[in-house]
């Protein structure tokens, strides 16, 4: 059986047969067993007709044993470890009730009735996993260490940093590395979400858990096993089944409380009434039902799973939640703080403007500056070497200087740098690369860390869930408005250390989530009510110190987990009312002996499927 829909601290059930995973081979057999019970429940039927009762006795006992003798067994333990007053409790001292009345169709069909609803229960369960459970799976099994030339197939355990690993079409990457090979075509949904496959060059991080879609590639191995992205997540799904949503933790304390009270009233129901009015067995008859109808089944189990589904949801779309808490928590948010610089941003400079001098053409600045910074290792020179034009001009005496670069094009000076090193003024918000060329001005180029595709719309779709932005960055503050006013973020704090995000995080309003992606976000990212961490991949610190993690780079999904958070919360508000109100209209009419066994029996088994059905079908889609 499923261990979140029947473990003992999820359904609150403490022995229940059909709540441990050790049944789950039971289990396979449990819906062939309850076929058995209904053609021998009809067989006493058909027999009682024409026979007396103790003829068709032993077959309506069959048919009882059949359907639920593990749930009979399981009481027998309960009651013995100390925590007799479960679900399984219920069932059997309702259904043997029902036996010592004469009521034996009802007995066997009650317990029938309750195991086709466990089964059910069960499969719902299985299916609301599959998200989760797909994260599980992409824990590796085998890693191939390439050496002169030679594979050979180890455990991934068995892998040291530094070695290389190949790594064939089809197969799934088994440790963190850096790519040897030219390039890759990787599956990465299982990681991050995205359906379409992504393209890396020689030198990008590939993690555990993608698919090679093409020919064989190498990775050279920079993490262990122990410390790779699959394991940390595998590590993260482990703990985020222990922990539990205030819902969920209600829901235990509700059950231990509740069933013992229903029990007793049951009891009261049943003999209290006969010493004044008599008829005893009407009165026994009415016990039973309000026992049957009491059950929390329906509360103790759709909750958690509501938040097991939501998690199973938002795994799929990408987003991975440490626990049922942080589901919780997110759904309240009134502000949603960003880091700039790889959250909100590519955090990688891109040309943005060029500014060429009087009889100068932009293809003429780009050429001259592509060939300076081509020598240079700095993301800014890259980012023009990567736009302008490279050809056969010599570049001889390359320097590096303090705000720039220096060299000969063709045996003609160039200078390439800020506007204190060239002497240029600018007031610019954009980081600006000024050019002489043999001391004549040639222009500049404005570069800036551009925001990412989908920044924008994510800072929309926050607004219209009622959630403030903000942006928290150590960048300037010319730069960080520039950025802010783009994406349409009214409130900035910009030139902030580390050290200080986390004070303007307690300063602001409400309940606050902060999204970032490096080691200088950790510390906000533990401190905030909510932490984020953007892009997952190979940014530990972050992915540790965060309570939901983003498994890539799209700030769109911020909106879209606090979405998922909030439909979570709302399905399980829904299901906890629904169920205790239909039990306690089923209650009342048991009391006054209008509601029968059958009703009793769609109180508790029947309620506790249609929440499931509710939990299982509003986790399908957001």
């Amino acid at each position: 059986m499923s261990e979140h829909n029947h473990g003992h601290e999820h359904c609150g059930c403490g022995g229940c047969g059909h709540c441990h995973e050790e049944d789950e081979a039971e289990g396979r057999f449990l819906l062939p067993r309850l076929l058995t019970a209904l053609a021998l429940l009809i067989a006493g039927w058909v027999m009682g007709r024409y026979l007396r009762w103790y003829f068709t006795l032993p077959v309506y006992l069959l048919a009882y044993a059949v359907a639920g003798y593990d749930t009979v067994i399981s009481a027998v333990k309960g009651i013995a470890h100390g925590h007799g007053f479960d679900e399984c409790f219920l069932m059997t001292v309702a259904t043997v009730g029902a036996f010592c009345i004469g009521d034996f169709t009802e007995g066997v069909a009650v317990m029938i009735f309750y195991g086709l609803g466990e089964y059910i229960q069960d499969k719902a369960v299985d299916k609301s996993s599959a998200g989760i459970n797909a994260l599980i799976r992409m824990r590796p099994d085998h890693a191939a260490i390439y050496e002169n030339g030679v594979k050979t197939v180890v455990e991934p355990g068995q892998v040291k940093v530094g070695q290389i690993i190949a790594v064939a079409p089809g197969e799934r990457v088994p440790l963190d590395g850096v790519l040897l090979s030219p390039s890759a075509v990787a599956d990465t949904q299982a990681v991050t979400g995205e359906s379409v496959p992504r393209d890396f060059s020689e030198g990008d991080d590939i993690v555990s858990g993608m698919i090679n879609m093409k020919s064989e590639i190498l990775i050279k191995v920079t993490h262990t096993l122990s410390d790779s992205s699959t394991e940390r997540i595998f590590r993260m799904v482990t703990e985020a089944r222990e922990k539990k949503s205030r819902s969920e933790r209600f829901i235990t304390k509700f059950a231990k409380i509740y069933t013992p009270c229903v029990v007793g009233a049951a009891a009261v129901l049943a003999f209290v009434p006969p010493v004044f009015v008599g008829h005893l067995g009407e009165w026994v008859h009415r016990g039973l039902i309000f026992l049957v109808a009491s059950c929390p089944c329906a509360v103790v189990l759709s909750v958690p799973l509501t938040y097991f589904a939501g998690m199973g949801l938002a795994s799929r779309c990408g987003i991975l939640f440490k626990g049922g808490a942080y589901l919780e928590r997110l759904a309240k948010i009134d502000t949603a703080a960003f880091d700039k610089t790889g959250t909100l941003t590519k955090g990688k400079p891109e040309i943005v403007e060029t500014r060429p001098a009087e009889g100068v053409t932009e293809e003429e600045l780009l050429h001259l500056a592509a060939h300076a910074e081509s020598k240079s290792e700095h993301p800014i020179a890259a980012a023009i070497a990567a736009k302008g034009r490279c050809d056969s001009c010599a570049v001889t005496d390359f320097a590096e200087l303090t705000g720039g670069i220096s060299a000969k094009i063709n045996g003609v000076e160039l200078v390439a740098g800020s506007a204190k090193l060239t002497g240029v003024s600018d007031d610019s918000p954009y980081t600006a690369v000024h050019v002489q060329s043999g001391g004549r001005y040639m222009g500049s180029i404005y570069l800036a860390d551009t925001p990412r595709e989908d920044a924008a719309a994510a800072v929309s779709a926050l607004k219209r869930l009622g959630v403030t932005p903000v942006m928290i960055t150590g960048d300037n503050p010319a730069a960080a408005e520039a950025a802010a006013q783009k994406l349409g973020i009214g409130e900035v704090h910009a030139k902030v250390l580390p050290g200080e995000k986390l004070d303007i995080i307690r300063g602001l309003k409400g309940t606050v989530a902060f999204a970032g992606d490096g080691v200088n976000d950790a510390p906000a990212l533990s401190g905030a009510d909510i932490g984020i961490a953007m892009g997952g991949l190979g940014r530990e610190a972050a992915m540790e110190a965060a309570d939901v993690v983003i498994m890539d780079d799209v700030p769109s999904k911020v909106p879209l987990a606090v979405k998922i958070a909030r439909k979570v919360n709302r399905t399980a508000a829904f299901n906890i009312a629904f169920a205790l109100s239909v039990k306690a209209l089923v209650l009342v009419l048991g009391a006054a002996g209008i509601a029968n066994m059958w009703l009793a029996v769609f109180a508790d088994v029947g309620v506790a499927l249609i929440a499931v059905a509710v939990a299982v079908m509003r986790s399908r889609r957001v």
